[in-house]
């Protein structure tokens, strides 16, 4: 129903057209009344009408400068004037201010209905090619961004398209990230029956719900090849780290609430950033061979280009690598499992999944027994005091280096010398 707003000084007149006639019938509804334009225009600002049936001549405020404000703040709300004999003068404003019509007080209901629902019928033709307007544009933009990540296209040819869309980017570093849900008929039968096409439809309104287009420069989301694929833009200057730690955080986001309110997982697959948005077809087939890529999204659901490519060698020598890195430097108390795979080139998520199906233990869990059965070494071996073998190992709080040990071999540093040096 089309809300209405009736603003007159005369109260007979305000409750006669309110009461009289039969608004409901006709998909319309009094939303409020209000007897002057000063107490009709903060009913407008809580309201939002989109009829306003109003007098022009009011106290405190009259209906021609009530038009006018609600011509600014609410342009596509419709203005019907009521107007006396002695008002015509007032009516030439009207028309100037656009209003959709204006209405003798006294005419009888009919005609009053009429020309409010001539006003009502204007307001939906015109919301009804906004939208298709809308749509005619979505569509538009969308083959542009699905031309980018496919063929890709000349920088000329991007700026000029772009421009006429009404599209900004943040900076010129590109990366793509694809969205592909896992096969819905492997699980229980609600999530069986789910149609691929709404399922992909659902998706992409899920992006587009948690990072609206309004105003953003960053992302955009694109559906094309059956997966919805994102678009990141990143403002110059960031660094590496940064640009992964935006990529995981809009992937991490997508991905927990489409497992909430869709109950199916998903995975996405990045490909590697490009200076280029020539390039991005580049980024695009990383990330469609990432998002194959099982083993490296098992924990987290996301897999990167360069796991991808590290996946397609032996797993146990990119294993041997990060153990070579732990061995070398277990001695950095700053060592770390994204300091390890940062040194090596790879994501802190493949490092993790490829200790736990390899090693069958956790990244923590193992640097801890190496630095362990260092110190071990060194305790029985060695003169150096305890708290320089901790140093040595990684713990430069010696308190904690000797809860540590106690925990891994069942007695303190002490303890241990003692007994293996007799």
């Amino acid at each position: 129903m089309l809300k209405l707003l009736i603003v007159d000084d005369d109260e007979w007149i305000r409750e006669g057209i309110r009461r009289n006639v039969n608004w409901s019938d006709s998909g319309i509804e009094v939303v409020g009344t209000a007897a002057d334009g000063q107490e009709g225009w903060e009913l407008v600002r809580s309201l939002s009408p989109d009829l306003l049936l109003t007098d022009i001549r009011m106290p405190f405020m009259d209906g021609l400068e009530l038009a006018r404000l609600v011509q600014e703040s609410l342009p596509r709300t419709k203005v019907i004037f009521l107007t006396g004999y002695d008002d015509f003068a007032y009516a030439k404003q009207a028309i100037q201010l656009k209003a959709s019509d204006y209405v003798m007080k006294f005419e009888d209901n009919d005609r009053i209905l009429q020309a409010v629902l001539a006003a009502g019928q204007e307001l939906i033709r015109e919301r009804d090619e906004q939208e298709k307007a809308r749509k005619s544009q979505a569509l538009i933009r969308g083959k542009f961004f699905a031309d980018l990540i496919g063929v890709g296209g000349t920088t000329d040819w991007v700026r000029r398209e772009s421009a006429l869309l009404g599209i900004r980017f943040a900076g010129d570093k590109f990366a793509v990230a694809v969205i592909q849900s896992e096969d819905v008929k492997r699980f229980s039968r609600p999530y069986a029956m789910l149609n691929p096409e709404l399922l992909l439809f659902s998706i992409l309104n899920i992006c587009e719900e948690l990072f609206p287009s309004d105003d953003r420069h960053d992302l955009f989301f694109v559906s094309y090849n059956q997966r919805i694929n994102v678009i990141y833009s990143f403002p110059d200057g960031l660094s590496e780290a940064e640009t992964t730690a935006r990529i995981e955080e809009v992937a991490g986001l997508i991905r927990d609430t489409v497992a909430k309110v869709l109950k199916v997982p998903i995975r996405v697959g990045v490909g590697g950033v490009r200076e280029s948005i020539g390039l991005l077809p580049d980024s695009y087939n990383e990330a469609l061979a990432a998002v194959q890529l099982k083993d490296a999204a098992e924990s987290s659901g996301i897999s990167f280009s360069q796991d991808v490519r590290h996946s397609q060698g032996s797993h146990q020598n990119m294993l041997n690598r990060i153990l070579e890195v732990i061995h070398s430097r277990y001695g950095d108390e700053k060592l770390t499992l994204t300091t390890v795979a940062g040194l090596i080139h790879l994501t802190p998520t493949y490092v993790s999944t490829l200790f736990k199906k390899y090693q069958n233990v956790n990244f923590v869990d193992y640097l801890i027994r190496v630095r362990m059965e260092k110190a071990e070494e060194l305790l029985i071996h060695s003169d150096r005091k305890a708290y320089e073998i901790a140093e040595s190992v990684g713990y430069p709080n010696s308190q904690y280096f000797s809860v540590a040990f106690k925990k891994h071999t069942g007695c303190s540093p002490l303890e241990y010398r003692q007994k293996h040096q007799k």
